[in-house]
């Protein structure tokens, strides 16, 4: 009896240990999955030097990229032509952003960057870029006003309403909640998705800065479609 009772306690032992070590009864152990870095886009300028474009698109994880035109009124990034071009001859969606700045007027950003993003070389909506350090000539609510004349210029100009880009602290105190009925872009390189003040939604969020797709030099932002959005609904 004390022989059996031994055995009973050392199989009892051994059941805890695999119990405790993660082993199923007939099951393997799982390895904890890796936290996913899916996405569906990027955004360049000319920080991310020349782009092997083709082979960006054989990698086949980039469907759009959004890509830097003009910087305030007298800024054209030196890339843009280069990436609009040959992005688009890979068959990527392509859209422009404007790098809004408070040191000089809506009508004269808006005049330069429809220059440079003539409406026939777009695929997907503008979008206008509103980051605090770029603001800090305007109280907010002269950024308000403005970004909301450049939303009527934009709109007017390409016939669909722009998307406004922005990081999620600095979007929460300025602009919320009076640009929640637009698509928003939001920076946030934090565990979950970006939350908004008042009601609304993201509807694309900048999840790394750091990025890496072959074809390309350096880091990257990576974009990814969230609640509801997709890529179809970025089209203009």
């Amino acid at each position: 009896m004390r022989r059996l009772s031994l055995l009973l306690m050392a199989c009892c032992l051994a059941v805890a240990l695999l119990a405790a070590a993660g082993v199923g009864m007939g099951k393997r152990q799982q390895k904890p999955k890796k936290p996913t870095s899916w996405f569906h886009g990027i955004d360049v300028s000319h920080y991310q030097g020349r782009i092997d474009w083709k082979r960006v698109a054989r990698g086949g994880d980039v469907r759009f990229v959004y890509i830097k035109a003009t910087q305030g009124a007298t800024i054209v990034d030196d890339r843009y032509s280069y990436n609009n071009r040959n992005a688009r001859r890979q068959g990527i969606l392509c859209g422009a952003y404007l790098y809004l700045s408070s040191s000089s007027t809506v009508r004269e950003q808006f005049d330069a960057f429809k220059r440079t993003a003539k409406k026939g070389d777009q695929d997907l909506r503008p979008v206008i870029d509103v980051e605090r350090e770029a603001m800090r000539h305007w109280s907010d609510k002269e950024v308000r006003r403005n970004v909301r004349q450049m939303v009527r210029l934009m709109t007017n100009h390409y016939g669909k309403s722009p998307i406004i880009y922005s990081q999620y602290q600095y979007y929460n105190e300025c602009l919320a909640p009076t640009f929640n009925g637009y698509h928003l872009f939001l920076a946030k390189y934090s565990k979950g998705c970006p939350q908004i003040r008042g009601k609304g939604k993201v509807d694309v969020w900048q999840f790394t800065e750091r990025g890496r797709v072959n074809g390309i030099p350096t880091r990257v932002d990576l974009n990814r479609c969230v609640n509801g959005m997709t890529v179809e609904k970025l089209k203009l």
